[in-house]
């Protein structure tokens, strides 16, 4: 198993993703809106605590499990969530939480969707297909009949090559390839990530991932007992329903 961590550059992830990354009150707003009553949630890749914090402050009655297996990520989180959410530390493949939840999301995490032009793919932080239908199964585990698995759906743009300052002189850079893999609905990305001040680079990181599209993500989520159900108004989250 290959899965993506977080570790070296986890001191910068707050800074790039609060500037301009993610509108994280508008996202929270708009999981909110849906989840209505309800209220058990497992947020998959917590990372540190940025969306569950702004989801507590619209309704401080949600129970909140994150989960993480990036140490210092997962440090970050628990400062900044305190007892207000149970944190935990693990990853979606092997996680036996021995509790089901309404609803399990990721936002950023090991599973989301990503729009590339009129369609939608499926992009999995595990980069094997074998790993990643046995995350979907698992999650699927965690799920009470009839719960939901929320996915933020991200704009191609957002992955787009390019530069951003991120303040304190710290300029935030990242570049993919892809390599599509003929005669089958499935591709890498691959994401090299880097943190420079005054031209030095502080830290870096490449994180490859696995693309589905086409029927193949209807298949796989079938498999998984995941039926789409809807895409928010807004386009930013994809729901599907587990069923029986």
């Amino acid at each position: 198993m290959t899965i993506n961590k977080y570790d070296d550059i986890a001191e910068y992830y707050d800074a790039t993703m609060t500037n301009g990354y993610y509108d994280y009150p508008k996202e929270a707003q708009s999981l909110n809106s849906i989840l209505k009553s309800r209220k058990k949630l497992l947020e998959i890749g917590v990372g540190t605590g940025l969306l569950a914090e702004k989801l507590l402050e619209l309704d401080p009655s949600y129970e909140i499990t994150g989960i993480d297996f990036t140490p210092a990520m997962l440090d970050r989180s628990k400062a900044r969530l305190g007892n207000r959410a149970k944190v935990v530390e693990g990853n979606v493949l092997s996680m036996n939480l021995q509790e089901s939840f309404d609803c399990i999301y990721s936002h950023g995490g090991p599973a989301g969707v990503c729009r590339v032009g009129k369609d939608y793919h499926l992009y999995s932080f595990l980069p094997n297909f074998e790993d990643t239908v046995k995350m979907l199964n698992n999650i699927a585990r965690h799920l009470v009949d009839g719960g939901w698995f929320v996915l933020n759906i991200q704009a191609e743009e957002i992955d787009a090559d390019g530069e951003q300052d991120i303040g304190n002189g710290i300029v935030y850079a990242q570049q993919k390839h892809l390599d599509f893999l003929e005669n089958k609905e499935m591709y890498f990305w691959e994401t090299d990530y880097s943190f420079k001040k005054e031209g030095a680079i502080l830290a870096k990181d490449r994180h490859k991932f696995l693309m589905l599209y086409g029927q193949l993500v209807e298949e796989t989520m079938k498999a998984a007992g995941l039926k789409l159900k809807e895409a928010t108004p807004d386009d930013l989250y994809m729901v599907y329903e587990k069923v029986i």
